[in-house]
């Protein structure tokens, strides 16, 4: 038995399944027999108990197998009698659930306990268990079984196999219409036992039918005890499951918990890089902003010597709003790289080819490397080479690693950029010839605001990273024994669609 949440009040089709389960009591009185008070009177306590002993499976979702088997057992060895015998029990235990519950005790599922009218839903969940009762007892009864229910020849084993089916299927439709009246669908996705309809079904076929023929067959051999030393696998099985969802809910509340811890450590991860980023930038604007002070102050003094020819002031004010450009652009690259690292982007992947963009960045930085005599050279392995890719972002990527390498290059000099294709992954390797990189330096190289340089940001590598890392790839680096270092970048083959 199981719902989600709670609306406050019943709507008419929970009026209706109520008022069918209350007739279908009613009806069960007509099947009264007095030579079975005995049974009558042993199954009371059992099912008193199973009204009580319930386990939460879900947030909102509850399971009761004492209960299910017991009234399971009770239809096949009284007859019609056990639906308001099941109506009565529950009524006797209300008392017993008020006490409980007074005492601090478990004593309603949150979904009874949690509804404006707990009674009334008590009544619509009683009225699906009574429906797959009277389902199974007519099924039973039609195909020519005898009651009290004897587990014996094939014959018997298949009429109560095919009531056992046709009772769950009843059930499941039950409860897929209580839903489906109180929330708008049928069943709930989220709970494994309550998805659809043949989930309910497989778990009243394997998790309760069982048990009532276990009990059904002690009855039939040991009368009354054998009744109840059959419930004590019921018994096992309720205290497994408990212990099942009990750890389940521990495990959820410690993943909640790290949840939470991760987020504060994340959170603290970031006011720290704040920090850094303060420490770091704060230093570079200002620097910036005091050359841009010093830059207006002696161009005003230019502007305002009397003595200077019109050419001298002129050609003087030039230079010093040329310096205020440069100062300017400094500090915009600085910002710029800044919002680059702090945000989150999404990739727009587009095929496109890896070497067309590599080809085409050799040749962007050919003229700049030539003015520092160094050669860029390109080298491809062959391969497929066209990817899904997002162009214009892995290009700045590259472009980074690229520019890294040049300056790092010794004149005359040399960087190599080789692209290889193994399997199912794609390799750009950068390669210089200069110093290298310090191995004390090497695990902070892609650190936010680590720089070597001294007008460095120390965003350069770190953006280069998370590009790549977007793309699924990685990107590492070490120095090259024949001297200098090796940016490798790894990435996962996205062949486009259509293309073999």
């Amino acid at each position: 038995m199981a719902e989600l949440s709670t609306v406050p009040g019943p709507r008419a089709g929970g009026v209706v399944l109520g008022s069918a389960g209350l007739l279908l009591a009613m009806v069960g009185l007509l099947a009264f027999n007095l030579g079975y008070v005995g049974l009558y009177t042993a199954f009371v306590p059992l099912l008193c108990v199973g009204t009580l002993l319930f386990v939460e499976v879900g947030e909102d979702f509850f399971l009761s197998l004492l209960l299910l088997a017991a009234t399971g057992t009770l239809v096949y060895a009284v007859g019609l009698f056990a639906l308001p015998l099941v109506v009565g029990s529950v009524v006797m235990t209300a008392p017993i659930a008020v006490l409980l519950r007074r005492w601090g005790g478990t004593a309603l599922p949150s979904v009874v306990s949690r509804d404006p009218r707990p009674g009334w839903r008590m009544l619509e969940f009683m009225a699906v268990l009574l429906g797959a009762l009277g389902a199974r007892y007519v099924l039973y009864r039609s195909g020519g079984g005898r009651i009290p229910f004897r587990i014996g020849e094939f014959e018997s084993l298949a009429r109560f196999v095919i009531s056992e089916v046709g009772g769950w299927v009843v059930f499941a439709l039950g409860y897929g219409l209580q839903h489906r009246t109180r929330y708008g669908v049928l069943y709930s996705p989220q709970v494994d036992f309550a998805a659809s309809l043949p989930s309910l079904l497989a778990t009243g076929l394997f998790l309760v039918s069982p048990h009532v023929a276990m009990m059904t067959l002690g009855l039939n051999t040991f009368g009354v005890a054998g009744l109840y030393v059959a419930t004590l696998p019921v018994g096992a099985a309720h205290l497994l499951m408990r212990t099942l969802t009990l750890r389940r809910a521990e495990i959820e509340r410690q993943n909640l918990r790290l949840q939470r811890m991760n987020l504060e450590l994340a959170r603290g991860e970031r006011m720290a890089a704040i920090g850094q980023m303060s420490s770091a930038i704060s230093h570079q604007i200002l620097q910036k902003v005091g050359l841009l002070g010093l830059h207006c102050d002696l161009l005003r003094d230019v502007l305002q010597d009397g003595t200077a020819s019109p050419t001298a002031l002129v050609a003087e004010a030039r230079g010093r709003v040329e310096q205020l450009d440069a100062t300017i652009t400094d500090l915009n690259t600085t910002l710029s790289d800044l919002l680059i690292f702090s945000r989150d982007f999404a990739l727009h992947l587009q095929p496109y080819s890896l070497e067309a963009l590599l080809r085409e960045l050799t040749e962007e930085v050919r003229e700049v490397a030539a003015a520092r005599q160094v050669t860029v050279q390109y080298h491809s392995e062959g391969g497929q080479t066209d990817f899904l890719l997002d162009r214009i972002k892995l290009k700045q990527a590259l472009l980074n690693l690229l520019t890294n390498a040049l300056e790092a290059s010794r004149s005359p000099g040399q960087i190599r950029v080789v692209l290889r294709v193994e399997g199912e992954r794609v390799h750009v390797a950068v390669i210089d010839e200069g110093t290298g990189i310090p191995e004390a330096d090497l695990e902070r190289l892609f650190s936010p605001f680590f720089s070597t340089k001294e007008k460095g940001t120390g965003l350069g590598l770190t953006f280069a990273q998370k590009i790549v890392e977007l793309h699924g790839g990685t990107l590492t680096a070490h120095n090259n024994p024949e001297g200098g270092a090796i940016f490798l970048v790894e990435l996962p083959v996205l062949i486009p669609e259509g293309r073999n």
